[in-house]
């Protein structure tokens, strides 16, 4: 059973800054705040259809997916090629990438050291990741 953390709509927000940060040279920070944004209303974090995931294993570094990050996860079984997606192949949840190629459908990893997982007696995709959240400690 999920735990709902978000407990009234709208109540996080934080303010987005119209002058980027650089990740290079240094940059000033301007007064300039650009708008004010609801990570709720940005993730649709409320919506009922909507999950969140801890991500163990290093399967999807090569998207910048990485352990102790949570992905942001859209119930749906409805996704396209490429897609990165929460499936149960041959019972057991994985974060993958999605592949079809009309005949057979398989799930890759963002990291060469893993082999595409084809499925022996069942597939299912729980849903499609739509976020991801990453604490920096």
């Amino acid at each position: 059973m999920r735990e709902n953390i978000c407990m009234k709509k709208d109540n996080i927000k934080a303010p987005v800054f119209a002058t980027a940060v650089r990740a290079g040279f240094q940059n000033a920070f301007g007064d300039d705040i650009e708008k004010m944004i609801s990570l709720d209303k940005e993730f649709c974090i409320s919506n009922p259809s909507i999950f969140i995931f801890n991500v163990t294993g290093d399967s999807m570094i090569g998207l910048g997916i990485y352990e102790g990050d949570m992905v942001i996860v859209k119930k749906t079984s409805n996704v396209e090629n490429s897609d990165i997606v929460v499936a149960n192949i041959d019972d057991i949840y994985t974060l993958k990438i999605y592949k079809n190629d009309g005949a057979d459908v398989w799930l890759e990893a963002a990291n060469p050291l893993y082999k595409p997982m084809k499925p022996k007696f069942k597939f299912e995709v729980f849903g499609k990741v739509t976020g991801v959240v990453r604490k920096i400690k």
